[in-house]
């Protein structure tokens, strides 16, 4: 699953207004996070993460692992942020 590729899956989350607002330390603690909860958690559990430097915390939660017709492991999967009060969900 490692195949996924965590970077891609950050894009939704980062490319967004809320995801602007991101420092590094959150960009950071959501990449493992998400790293942790694709690869090991089971599906429908929420895998937080939160800054305790500004208080932005979220959330990933993995869903539906299946393959895909070139028989690569996929994982549908959630994310919720909040950052500076505002939250964002991508899927």
């Amino acid at each position: 699953l490692v195949g996924v590729g965590v970077g891609a899956l950050l894009g939704a989350v980062l490319g967004g207004q809320i995801g602007a607002s991101m420092d590094e330390q959150d960009r950071k603690l959501l990449e493992l996070t998400s790293q942790r909860a694709l690869e090991s958690a089971p599906s429908g559990s929420n895998i937080e993460w939160r800054n305790p430097d500004n208080g932005n915390h979220g959330y990933v939660t993995p869903n539906k692992t299946y393959r895909n017709s070139t028989g690569q492991y996929c994982r549908e999967y959630t994310q919720t942020v909040v950052i500076g009060g505002k939250q964002q969900t991508t899927y």
